[in-house]
């Protein structure tokens, strides 16, 4: 019975801060609000820094646990297209979006990755 309350408590210690970290994200996406951006971006009143801020944001689609943003305004290929692998990554031959090396798979069309 001692050793099941252990496993139990590690599986517990060891999930919660990732459900927590995921519980978050979300909850930040679903507070952000666009209209209040978009009103942001349009005012005249608005200083220049906080006006440009509030458009790169609305053109940026959900963050991601990585930290990255998708990019709303560019669809599959003209995203592919804009990014240029640096010497530590590579590009996906099936959509040329741009993957980390050493990885199996692409990051977004989850092809599998030939070198």
């Amino acid at each position: 019975m001692n050793l099941v309350l252990r496993l139990l408590m590690a599986c517990f210690v060891i999930t919660a801060p990732t459900l927590l970290f995921l519980g978050l994200m979300r909850g930040l996406e679903k507070m952000r609000d666009d209209a209040l951006l978009l009103a942001l971006a349009e005012r005249d009143d608005t200083p220049q820094d906080v006006s440009s801020a509030a458009a790169e944001a609305l053109d940026k689609g959900p963050i991601r646990a990585d930290g990255r943003g998708g990019d709303r305004a560019s669809s599959g290929e003209d995203a592919a297209a804009d990014v240029v692998p640096t010497a530590d990554e590579f590009a996906c031959a099936t959509c040329g979006a741009s993957n980390m090396a050493g990885a199996k798979y692409c990051q977004d069309c989850l092809g599998e990755l030939n070198r």
